[in-house]
């Protein structure tokens, strides 16, 4: 919990969180994997919850902030002008969970606005995750080494090699999208209405900044 929340304050300030916090902490994560497969190897029970694909399938699934949820409100609800074109670019690496045109074209960096989603989402999902895992619920990751970038889903079913870790996915993205809904949807009144006047004013000669 405290890894992931230093990520998104990290990124909020236009840092890149993960590549910092993984200088520390991945180490342990990889060696926790490494544990998970010699058991799966051994035919013994999977020692570890938190593993390296733990973050990169379960936690960051579009991206750090688990933006993916909000990728597709992005693209398919937006009602601004703005945002509906920065919904075709985002939704595409968004699925391959590269965010970087949302965290820097929505923005993300320095917006106080949508920082409280995108620090209590990946917390959300860390909470689900771990949760469904150490009780039995969901199959813990097997150590196979599985692309951070494989989209959610297929990387959920590969990471576990159950049918379970695809449905905790889907399951964690929809949570993320109910956490992202209200802020997104108050950016995006607000920036209807930025635009309706802007419009007005253009419409009327009068001089408008960009």
């Amino acid at each position: 919990m405290v890894a992931e929340f230093v990520v998104c304050i990290l990124w909020i300030f236009g840092i890149h969180g993960a590549n910092v916090v993984s200088g520390v902490m991945q180490p342990i994560w990889l060696a926790a994997m490494s544990q998970n497969a010699e058991a799966l190897k051994a035919g013994k029970a999977l020692p570890n919850v938190v593993t390296q694909q733990f973050f990169d399938n379960f936690v960051h699934m579009g991206g750090s902030g688990a933006t993916l949820g909000l990728a597709f409100m992005i693209a398919f609800v937006a009602k601004s002008a703005e945002f509906k074109t920065l919904g075709k670019l985002v939704i595409g690496p968004a699925l391959f969970n590269i965010n970087e045109p949302i965290v820097f074209g929505l923005p993300i960096v320095m917006n106080y606005r949508i920082a409280v989603p995108f620090i209590l989402a990946p917390l959300v999902n860390v909470t689900t995750t771990y949760i469904a895992m150490s009780t039995g619920l969901v199959a813990k990751t097997v150590g196979v080494m599985v692309p951070w970038t494989t989209p959610p889903i297929i990387s959920g079913y590969l990471a576990t090699m159950h049918i379970s870790g695809a449905v905790l996915q889907i399951v964690n993205i929809v949570l993320d999208g109910a956490i992202y809904y209200f802020f997104f949807k108050a950016l995006d009144r607000d920036k209807v209405k930025e635009e309706k006047t802007f419009a007005a004013k253009e419409a009327a000669g009068e001089t408008v900044e960009a």
